[in-house]
């Protein structure tokens, strides 16, 4: 008996055409992914085009640029940031103003040390001198700025006293940590860490307090 002749494959469907919106947020989740296990300078356009199957000037047009793409990464690690910071806040609000602050201060380092690669894409991404930040970044940043500032507010009664205070005391333990992350001092130890920010943490209080 004759064999039945064999069908021929069906040809290959194409992808499901992904709309703009939902590409970004692939691209983005994917992106994230990356610096976080990679770091930032492993994100690359075609890389990334790749992985999402699309072209790279179809990346170009949802981002404008590396910068770009970036910078929303950063934008959403940051709102990221935002949330246990403020849980921090919540948590501690009614105590007093040593204690309102490093539970923020714990707070930053926790997430900084369990997302390093993430945290430092924030810090270590420069734009070009002549290129501006997006206004939606900037609003973030100020947004996370401002949790700080009002943990200080109820014990600092002048505006412009809670916003230098605010800015300086975030300078003093980011610099600890970054420092620490980077073992630009010694070899990294959390412990140290911990304690050099509750000793900045402890002379920014009394100092604020003994001015107020």
């Amino acid at each position: 008996m004759a064999r039945p002749a064999k069908l021929p494959d069906a040809p290959p469907q194409p992808a499901e055409p992904v709309g703009r919106d939902a590409l970004r947020a692939l691209i983005l989740e994917k992106a994230g992914r990356i610096v976080a296990e990679e770091g930032l300078p492993a994100v690359q356009a075609r890389r990334l085009a790749a992985e999402g199957n699309c072209a790279v000037g179809t990346l170009y047009n949802i981002f404008g640029d590396r910068d770009g793409l970036i910078l929303a990464v950063n934008r959403e690690t940051m709102a990221d940031l935002g949330r246990p910071l403020e849980a921090a806040r919540k948590a501690a609000a009614g105590g007093p103003l040593e204690t309102r602050l490093l539970a923020l201060a714990l707070a930053y380092t926790a997430f900084a040390l369990q997302n390093r690669n993430r945290w430092l894409a924030v810090f270590e991404f420069r734009l070009p001198d002549d290129a501006a930040l997006p206004a939606d970044f900037e609003a973030e940043r100020a947004r996370l700025l401002s949790l700080l500032e009002e943990t200080i507010g109820p014990d600092v009664a002048n505006a412009a006293q809670r916003r230098i205070a605010a800015r300086a005391l975030f300078g003093a333990a980011h610099g600890i940590l970054h420092l620490a992350v980077n073992n630009r001092l010694s070899d990294f130890d959390a412990g140290a860490v911990e304690r050099e920010i509750r000793f900045i943490v402890k002379a920014a209080a009394a100092g604020m307090l003994k001015r107020a």
